[in-house]
């Protein structure tokens, strides 16, 4: 009887060890991106440009702007809807040069590279 229980016991930890994993299989197989195809044009640009980008889903995004010392000198947040999104981004009172644009959600942070004249 006991060996029926010990036998019992290990078929069902086994059981629920094989579905565990395949649920974590199954998790780690799903790539969660929400956005794609980030596009600024003109880049370079003098007075004004479109920053473009494809969500996969409706969402928050903070848009930042940082120079190339790492210093977020602009920050605007919007909501984006599913599909082809995109904005207009004035230079206004920035001087010249290179800067670094992020769009951010709550799983990622993607970053490029813009230049003003």
């Amino acid at each position: 009887m006991k060996k029926l229980l010990l036998l019992l016991f290990f078929m069902i930890i086994t059981a629920s060890f094989a579905q565990k994993k395949e649920k974590d299989a199954t998790l780690k197989n799903e790539v969660v991106t929400s956005i794609s195809n980030i596009n600024a044009y003109p880049n370079p640009f003098s007075e004004s440009t479109k920053i473009s980008f494809t969500c996969s889903n409706s969402q928050t995004i903070q848009f930042s702007l940082k120079n190339l010392l790492g210093k977020t000198i602009f920050r605007k947040n919007f909501t984006a809807k599913k599909g082809y999104n995109s904005f207009k981004f004035n230079r206004n009172n920035f001087v010249r040069g290179m800067y670094i644009y992020s769009l951010q959600t709550n799983t990622e942070v993607v970053s490029k590279r813009l230049i003003m004249r």
